[in-house]
């Protein structure tokens, strides 16, 4: 199924959502933002994260694409 993510994020549920909050740059907390969606399965594909965060698809997936990278 093309779209369907295979990501494997460490951060916990919690920790992502306390660094959700202590974000002060919106860009950082929008990525953040990206993968508390994944973590707590509000999403699970790259155009539905799209849709959630009104980012383009490419965009979520350079992002997902960074964090891989670490």
């Amino acid at each position: 199924m093309s779209g369907v993510l295979k990501i494997n994020i460490t951060e916990s549920e919690e920790t992502l959502k306390k660094l959700l909050v202590a974000q002060k740059i919106a860009k950082h907390r929008e990525r953040v933002q990206v993968l508390y969606l994944l973590v707590t399965n509000q999403a699970e594909t790259v155009g539905h994260l799209a849709t959630l965060t009104g980012h383009h698809r490419v965009t979520i997936s350079r992002w997902l694409s960074q964090y891989r990278q670490g």
